[in-house]
């Protein structure tokens, strides 16, 4: 399948899981936003955000720049209240996105230096699995 794991975080939890979720691409390593280079007909992307509002504004261009022709699904996770993430949801929507429904919430960590343990790999296993059948 085609997909990206791209993320905008500071803490080492949020990159951690990046660069386990990308695990089910062999295509690319995850990558920061903006990335290094751009989508192209995405089956997938999954996007990592510990900030989902008041966003730098090169960051926020991207994100509601993400169309069908470039990504056809994006599935978020982020270690934000569900509120934030329903707003970000819709800001991606207004611009054409297919968001899927299920978000997977990381329990967000004072220490921006912590890795995901294997108890939250796990979940980001059980979620990326429950995604796939949501996929156009």
């Amino acid at each position: 399948m085609k997909m990206r794991v791209i993320y905008y975080s500071g803490r080492k939890k949020m990159s951690d899981l990046a660069e386990y979720l990308s695990k089910n691409s062999d295509e690319y390593k995850p990558d920061t936003i903006p990335p290094d280079y751009s989508l192209d007909k995405e089956k997938l992307l999954v996007l990592g955000m510990s900030k989902l509002t008041k966003l730098p504004d090169e960051v926020r261009r991207f994100c509601v720049n993400l169309k069908p022709a470039t990504v056809k699904n994006i599935a978020l996770y982020t270690d934000r209240p569900e509120a934030e993430a329903k707003e970000f949801i819709k800001l991606l929507r207004d611009g054409g996105a297919n968001v899927l429904d299920t978000v997977l919430y990381v329990k967000p960590e004072f220490l921006s230096f912590k890795k995901a343990s294997d108890e939250e790999k796990k979940a980001a296993d059980e979620w990326f699995e429950s995604i796939l059948p949501q996929l156009k």
